[in-house]
């Protein structure tokens, strides 16, 4: 395991508040699948997704 500065996709605002997620373990999938020109920097104020919740725990 990995842990990345968190970063969440452009479009996570278009998304309903319940699924907005920001990712900071390189070993998400759903993280790995957003391309680098989509990302940004940071939290955006959304809550942490549940991959990467279950890596970070697991220390992978």
């Amino acid at each position: 395991m990995t842990l990345v500065p968190a970063f969440h996709s452009i479009n996570e605002g278009q998304k309903p508040p319940a699924r907005r997620v920001y990712h900071n373990n390189d070993a998400c999938p759903p993280g790995r699948d957003i391309s680098l020109k989509e990302r940004l920097t940071g939290t955006g104020s959304f809550r942490l997704c549940e991959d990467c919740n279950k890596l970070n725990a697991q220390g992978r």
